[in-house]
């Protein structure tokens, strides 16, 4: 009889936790650019929830859910979208997320019309980036969908580390510092003026770019982009794989894209 462990065994495979639902109510909404809706969710639900990784994700449900919704077998799903806590209060219970309004999707329909005590669901958070303590220098390209967890990544490096942020936005009133504690040197690519698509002046800007000694890179936008300028920078600008951080946020053409795409 072969007594060797089975790699198919389901004792020896991880063990994938369930995660956690958390009903949340609207607590006040701000508008930070003509895209760009903040909206402050507030819960006792919210008890243990973080403190989230920078750059990490959570999931939101969309539709009419009870407070105690969970998923069952042979029940469709509701519609979920992933997107970055900004903020995270423990003692307010309060979860503040930046929405893109880009006019149509489930998100941007619900964001456009939300009100005080509107209601959803959280899952999470997860991932997230956790950089060196000894970075010397992060350059960052990214678009405005990623512009929120950008924020979470200027608010946890260490005031010692250099930043370099080349951030792309569909027009000049879209731009905004991501970051409260941080003044990184900021690089505005606007596509109007050109109406480039999207990802495309990244994509330039990766053309001549060169990581300095000690530096690392992080790239999160389209992803179709993102895996052209990973491509760049691995094989035209020689930068270590080691070095690189990349992240497909939202791919064209996609109504829901994986919140996991590193581009490999």
């Amino acid at each position: 009889m072969n007594t060797t462990p089975s790699t198919t065994d389901p004792a020896a495979a991880p063990v994938r936790r369930k995660p956690t639902l958390r009903a949340v109510k609207v607590r006040s909404l701000e508008d930070i650019g003509p895209r760009m809706r903040r909206v402050t969710f507030f819960g006792e639900s919210l008890e243990g929830f973080g403190p989230p990784k920078p750059g990490s994700h959570i999931k939101l449900f969309f539709g009419d859910l009870a407070p105690d919704w969970q998923p069952a077998p042979g029940q469709p799903r509701p519609l979920t979208r992933t997107y970055t806590p900004r903020y995270f209060d423990p003692v307010r219970r309060e979860l503040v997320v930046d929405f893109v309004r880009h006019g149509e999707g489930v998100a941007s329909e619900w964001v456009e019309h939300a009100q005080v005590g509107s209601a959803l669901i959280v899952a999470g958070p997860g991932g997230g980036q956790v950089f060196p303590d000894d970075l010397r220098h992060l350059v960052l390209l990214a678009d405005e969908s990623a512009l929120p967890a950008v924020g979470t990544i200027l608010d946890n490096l260490p005031q010692t580390c250099l930043v370099t942020l080349f951030a792309e936005v569909e027009s000049a009133a879209d731009r905004y510092n991501p970051s409260l504690l941080a003044s990184p040197d900021i690089r505005w690519l606007v596509r109007s003026p050109s109406r480039a698509a999207p990802g495309s002046l990244l994509l330039q800007a990766a053309h001549g770019l060169t990581l300095p000694a000690g530096a690392m890179g992080w790239v999160a936008c389209e992803a179709g982009a993102m895996r052209a300028i990973k491509n760049v920078l691995l094989n035209q600008r020689d930068v270590d794989q080691a070095q690189l951080v990349t992240r497909g946020y939202w791919k064209a053409g996609e109504s829901d894209h994986p919140d996991h795409d590193t581009g490999d």
